[in-house]
């Protein structure tokens, strides 16, 4: 072989470099490399898991939000439509009697005029009585007397008075 200008101790020490070189380079360049990129490969992944997780996370808050928030308009629309119905109850009841109290009043004053009548008629009637007693007796005085016409015209006309 050393016709064909190969020199074996030569081939041998550049075999014997080039081996030593690639196991330096796989085990002081290649492999920290490569482990580093592993590393940051699983640290990106669990990054992107972790934001997925996240992600559900708002979702699932977001509907649960969007849950909460529909139950409490109902729960509002619900207070509001009792309010408006207690409302309206109460507006019927103060009507009720608001004319509960009108027709009070009004009997009470129908009671009072016919009370107050009553006592006018009753004046009157003694008035009357007064008058005709009156009368009665100008009449047998003045009959005594012979003016009996004049005076029961006179009692008439002053009864007319009180009419």
């Amino acid at each position: 072989m050393e016709k064909l200008g190969i020199n074996w101790g030569l081939l041998i020490a550049q075999l014997i470099n080039v081996i030593f070189v690639v196991w330096l380079l796989t085990t002081f360049l290649y492999r920290p490399i490569l482990n580093m990129l592993n590393q940051r490969t699983n640290r990106i992944q669990e990054g992107l898991q972790d934001a997925e997780k996240v992600r559900e996370q708002l979702a699932n808050a977001k509907r649960d939000y969007d849950a909460e928030l529909a139950k409490a308009r109902q729960e509002a629309a619900g207070i509001l439509a009792q309010a408006q119905e207690r409302a309206r109850a109460q507006a019927a009841e103060i009507i009720a009697q608001a004319h509960r109290d009108a027709e009070k009043i009004k009997s009470d004053a129908l009671a009072q005029a016919e009370q107050e009548r009553q006592r006018m008629l009753s004046e009157l009637k003694d008035r009357m009585a007064e008058l005709v007693v009156l009368t009665a007796e100008r009449v047998l005085g003045e009959e005594l007397k012979a003016n009996h016409d004049r005076l029961i015209e006179e009692s008439l006309a002053e009864l007319g008075k009180y009419n």
